[in-house]
């Protein structure tokens, strides 16, 4: 049994954890942009494929206080490194700092590589390590004055799934993406789904592939399986199992519709890449002008926002699609923005919002359940 730190995007961490749940995942701690979980080491492959909302996985080779760079040294020099670093292991180690007196993430990086290094040429009886070898990246994490030895299973953020080949000026990230499906409570056999500023297509390909229960890093390879880190038999199993859960006999409706004739080409291409491109309606529409095409429906979507797109007026881009939207009666909405007016843009507050960040922006999530 060993213990995982999920990091997720701050905001996301109660559906993150409903995720881990539906995994078989138990004894989980939740904190702020981070989930303990007990887990079995092959459960790593299983993660880094099947979760949709985090941004990584690591497993925790140690954990001890360190409230001075000597303690930091001693800690991280303490751990028997020659386990699980080849001779010839190139070394990457990041970091992060949170209430902490070591609070310089450049000083603990540098202190924490030097330890494994040193501890390296001990073991390996050198004077030099090469550094030629397979990727390994180590994260040290200072939370509280307590130092997290990392092991990073995943390599490249989870959310690049890999399909998305082209992209538009400011594109959505696919966790983000997810988790605006997962709190919406798409019910696929009841409601039409569409995105009306469909960009290069994100939240309508993970809306498909969640529901074919496609997993998102199904056509991706991970860092953990690249180094050897975990069997390539793990590996393949874990994916094996995720094929066999598709479900290609489900029916369901996804629109993705934008101004821009030249996106629409994109995020049809872009779903073409994951395969779920016959799932999804593509067409150039302006979201101010949309009519209601089924008596039920949801709407998630990610209009222009004055932190991405320039040059637009943007309170009244969203007046007009808000009032576009009352004629779409028992249909809901979830719009996720960075604009601050939109509920006076929309003329009516929201039922519902939550904070979430698509990376450093802070956006909101507004949940309208009728206009």
């Amino acid at each position: 049994m060993i213990e995982l730190f999920i990091a997720t995007p701050l905001g996301t961490e109660s559906v993150a954890k409903e995720e881990l749940i539906r995994l078989g995942c138990k004894n989980l701690k939740v904190e702020n942009g981070r989930i303990f979980v007990s887990a079995e080491l092959e459960d790593i492959p299983k993660l880094n494929i099947n979760l949709r909302t985090p941004n990584r996985i690591f497993a925790i080779l140690n954990k001890f206080k360190a409230q001075t760079f000597d303690e930091l040294f001693d800690g991280v020099y303490s751990y028997s490194w020659h386990e699980i670093l080849p001779k010839d292991a190139k070394i990457l180690v990041t970091g992060r700092t949170e209430k902490s007196k070591l609070f310089s993430i450049r000083a603990c990086q540098s202190i924490t590589k030097k330890a494994i290094v040193e501890k390296l040429k001990s073991k390996y009886n050198v004077n030099l390590l090469e550094e030629t070898g397979q990727l390994f990246k180590i994260e040290i994490a200072m939370i509280n004055d307590w130092a997290y030895l990392l092991f990073d299973t995943t390599g490249d953020s989870l959310h690049k799934r890999g399909y998305r080949k082209l992209v538009s000026k400011a594109p959505l990230k696919e966790n983000i993406a997810a988790t605006l499906i997962l709190l919406a409570k798409w019910q696929e056999d009841k409601e039409v789904f569409w995105d009306p500023f469909c960009g290069c297509g994100t939240i309508a390909i993970e809306a498909a592939m969640i529901a074919r229960n496609i997993a998102p890093g199904i056509n991706r390879t991970f860092l953990a399986e690249e180094n050897g880190f975990i069997s390539p038999q793990e590996w393949k199993k874990s994916r094996l199992e995720a094929i066999e859960r598709i479900d290609y006999q489900k029916k369901f409706e996804v629109l993705s519709s934008d101004i821009d004739e030249s996106m629409v080409h994109i995020a049809r291409a872009n779903a073409k890449e994951i395969g779920v491109d016959k799932d999804i309606r593509f067409f150039r529409a302006d979201a101010r002008k949309i009519k209601k095409p089924s008596e039920k429906g949801i709407i998630v979507t990610n209009p222009p926002y004055g932190e991405r797109i320039d040059d637009m007026d943007i309170f009244e881009l969203y007046r007009d699609f808000g009032r576009c939207l009352k004629t779409f009666d028992n249909w809901r909405f979830f719009v996720l923005s960075a604009y601050d007016k939109i509920e006076k843009a929309f003329g009516r507050k929201a039922d519902k919002n939550r904070k979430l960040y698509n990376g450093k922006i802070k956006t909101y999530l507004y949940f309208y359940f009728t206009l």
